[in-house]
Formats: C-alpha cells, sequence, structure tokens
C-alpha cells in the first residue's frame, strides 16, 4: 500500500533534527512511500530537501509563534497533497485526495499544526517525532515552561509520538505522557560503510566532538577534560566541531584556562567526516541528549571509540567497556571530568584498545542503527494507525 505522508518541520531546523529527518524522508520513499516536506518559514533545510529531490514547500511564518501560518496550513492539511502546487508536478505524481499521516517535528510545527488539523472533517493519522526535552531547549525558562505547557494540552491530538531514545520516552511517562502513544525509534546512519577502525593515525593526538554549542551540551566540562588531560598527554588537541550561541563565551574560556592552543573551534562543517577521520577519541559531555546522536553514530562508523556521560539515548547505542565507555554525570562536576579524562587518556595509551572498541563500534552501527532500520519502524507505527481506522485506500 502506498502512503501519502506529510512532513512538517521549522524551515530553519538544520541541527539533528534535520540530520535524523533528510535521510528518514528519502528511506520511507524508498519503501514505497509518497513523501512530502512543509517547511514553515524559510531556512537551509528547503534547500537541503530539494537537493535530495524530495517534494518540498514552504510556508510563509514570520516568527516562531506567527498565527497567520494556520490558514495555509489548514489549506494544505485539507486539500492533501493537491496542496503541494508545483511540487507535485515536479515529482510527477497524480494529486490524490487527502493525506493518510501528518507527521510533525518540533514546537514550530507541532502547535499549529495540531490547531489546524481539528476542524478537518477526514483527519489523518497525526504523528509526532519529540527529538530532545523541551525543558532543555530553550535558554528563557518561562518560554520553556509555555512550550512544555502548550505541548502537554495539545499532545491528545497526536495519535502516535515517535522518542527518539528510551530515556526520552521514559522522561515523557515521567511527566505524564500517554504511554500507549509512545514509541521508540532511533535515529539511524544513511550510508554506513566497512569502516572496522583501528585505522593508522599520525601526529599529536587528538579528541573531539560536533555538537550545537548551547548550554545542553557541556562544552565548559569538555575545556574541562581537555585540560586534565594535557597533564598525562601534554601533545593531545580538542576538536569542537559546530557553532550556537555560546560560542564567544566557550572561546573566552578556553583563553582563561591557558587551552587556545589545544582547544580549536571550527565552527560549523557541512562534512565533519575528515575532522572526524582526524580523531584518536570521540566525547560526548552533553547534560542530556534525547535521541542517538547522529554525529556518534557518524564516529561509531567510522572507528572512532566514544567517551560520553550517560547522557539519555547516548548511553542506548555507545556499550561500556565494549564500543567506548559511558560515565554517570551522578557525581560531583570535579569527579566527573576526572573520570571522562581517565577513560580519554586509557583510549589515547593504547592503540590496540582503541582500535578493538571502534571496530566493535563501526559493527554494531551497521547491525542496529540504519537508516532503513528506522524509516521500517516508522512505516509500520503509521500502517498500525491506518489499520485500526480501516483506511486502506
Amino acid at each position: 500500500m502506498t502512503l501519502r505522508v506529510l512532513h512538517l518541520i521549522g524551515g530553519g531546523d538544520t541541527g539533528g533534527a534535520m540530520s535524523h529527518l533528510l535521510p528518514l524522508l528519502s528511506a520511507l520513499e524508498r519503501s514505497g512511500c509518497d513523501v512530502y516536506l512543509a517547511c514553515l518559514g524559510e531556512g537551509g533545510l528547503a534547500r537541503q530537501a530539494a537537493q535530495r529531490g524530495l517534494t518540498v514547500s514552504v510556508l510563509p511564518m514570520g516568527g516562531p509563534r506567527d498565527p497567520r501560518v494556520i490558514g495555509p496550513l489548514r489549506r494544505l492539511l485539507s486539500m492533501g497533497p493537491a496542496g503541494m502546487g508545483g511540487g507535485e508536478a515536479a515529482a510527477g505524481r497524480s494529486p490524490a485526495a487527502r493525506w493518510d499521516v501528518v507527521h510533525t517535528h518540533g514546537m514550530r510545527a507541532n502547535l499549529p499544526t495540531r490547531l489546524a488539523s481539528r476542524s478537518l472533517r477526514d483527519r489523518p493519522c497525526m504523528f509526532t517525532t519529540v527529538h530532545s526535552d523541551l525543558r532543555l531547549d530553550y535558554a528563557s525558562v518561562a518560554l520553556a515552561r509555555a512550550y512544555d505547557g502548550l505541548d502537554r494540552a495539545t499532545v491528545g491530538w497526536v495519535d502516535g509520538i515517535i522518542c527518539v531514545s528510551d530515556a526520552l520516552k521514559a522522561l515523557l511517562i515521567e511527566r505524564g505522557y500517554p504511554a500507549k502513544r509512545l514509541i521508540t525509534v532511533h535515529s539511524g546512519l544513511e550510508a554506513v560503510g566497512d569502516q572496522v577502525g583501528g585505522k593508522s593515525r599520525s601526529g599529536r593526538p587528538r579528541i573531539g566532538t560536533v555538537a550545537r554549542l548551547v548550554a545542553v551540551k557541556d562544552i565548559d566540562l569538555l575545556l574541562e577534560v581537555a585540560g586534565r588531560l594535557r597533564r598525562t598527554h601534554p601533545q593531545v588537541e580538542s576538536v569542537v566541531v559546530g557553532d550556537g550561541p555560546e560560542r564567544g563565551r566557550l572561546e573566552a574560556l578556553a583563553f582563561e584556562m591557558g587551552l587556545t592552543e589545544a582547544v580549536h573551534f571550527t565552527g560549523r562543517l557541512d562534512d565533519a567526516g575528515p575532522t572526524l577521520a582526524s580523531l584518536d577519541v570521540y566525547l560526548v559531555t552533553s547534560v542530556f541528549e534525547g535521541g542517538v546522536s547522529m554525529s556518534v553514530l557518524e564516529a561509531m562508523a567510522a572507528g572512532l571509540p566514544v567517551v560520553t556521560t550517560d547522557a539519555g539515548g547516548v548511553a542506548e547505542v555507545v556499550v561500556d567497556g565494549e564500543t567506548g565507555y559511558v560515565v554517570s554525570r551522578d557525581q560531583e562536576r570535579g569527579a566527573l571530568a576526572a573520570a571522562l579524562a581517565e577513560r580519554a587518556a586509557a583510549l589515547l595509551s593504547d592503540p590496540g584498545l582503541r582500535a578493538r572498541m571502534g571496530a566493535a563500534g563501526a559493527r554494531r552501527v551497521r547491525a542496529r542503527f540504519t537508516v532503513d532500520q528506522t524509516a521500517a519502524l516508522v512505516r509500520r507505527a503509521y500502517e498500525r494507525c491506518l489499520a485500526a481506522r480501516g483506511w486502506f485506500s
């Protein structure tokens, strides 16, 4: 059965949600779905989707809380694929009467789509993917609380809530979300090669991470770990790939700590692959990761052992003592930094251990974390919802 599926997301969301979503949409198309993407507001996501050949439309939205988007959204939802305009012709598809599934990502898309869908006569199956802890997504505590309240007030209008980790699912259950509607589907890599780790690396030892530079990633802790590692490995370099509102403060902090020559902030890179290939150890210092970080999967696929805090979804892919090390955050901060530095130092000092753990991580990603596996689970969730309604068009 061909499913007509519409995904909606904020057009400016080019972080982890984008790296999860676009490969998933391509995989859903390969599985036989007719997939469409609507971006609420301008941004780089629509361009990236178009480059993949996905059918994409941009709905004008002046800001994250612009109510004027409700009208165009309601028309798109009521018209079905025909409402995608020029994208329909470009895709060579015949317009169909309705959507089978509408699937949102992020609060910019969640709230207006839920409101716009309430008046639909033949309401499609409604899904949302929760990518992170909403309470940690905003610098403003008041805004985070407001969005959290609005999300919980309207989530009852959704048929399925896809969580990108068991940790996130457990968190939502604890907060009173309907457990029967929660489904764990881990992210997956689009292309997983045969890299088995242990490749020769020359020059100075290097640790690194790829992250948006926001408070929840706790790059301050990474800097403390980098400083401690310099005591045992004076030549070690630390690389931070990514950008965000915390970058200026973090660069100033690295200067204050005397780490300017030892820690390199690259900014956002379109292709982090060469940088990953130059590392010996991948480090995650996050307070919480809603899902299995795509950058962690990419690092493991590249044969890198991972040292991480038990930050939600990351601890579901990294096997402690097998593909890297998982360190509990439930300890005093100095002890946490010391424990992370100790694990990283052990790997830097032992090329054979790095090779074994890197190879084990690459095998684990190939076996359990591919985007086609992710797409199969998402499609199965769609089909269960449609079967319950008797929709088999």
